[in-house]
């Protein structure tokens, strides 16, 4: 099995149209930013995300334009998150201790 998907990986890379080195970029991207926000990918390893981020992307299954859109999205949200966590931790510091 993991012989065929080497061959298949291989084929999808020397058969990639585009720049190879920018499939690289976007498979970061969409691996950190988007797959590890899913639920089905918060406990993978790294290397798997990658793999499977490659795979989408030397497929085709996920382009440069829907890479972005998405990792902006998850900025976005992730920025959201922090700013009320933040929040939160302010309004906590600021009650009076109960003993």
């Amino acid at each position: 099995m993991e012989n065929k998907n080497n061959t298949n990986f291989e084929e999808e890379i020397t058969n990639y149209t585009e720049d190879k080195y920018n499939a690289v970029v976007l498979a970061s991207i969409w691996a950190t930013k988007v797959l590890k926000r899913r639920e089905e990918f918060k406990h993978k390893q790294d290397t798997e995300l990658i793999k499977v981020a490659l795979d989408d992307i030397l497929s085709g299954r996920v382009s440069a334009k829907e890479v972005l859109k998405e990792s902006k999205a998850s900025i976005a949200a992730q920025l959201k998150e922090e700013e009320e966590a933040r929040k939160e931790a302010e309004r906590k510091a600021k009650e009076p201790l109960k003993l």
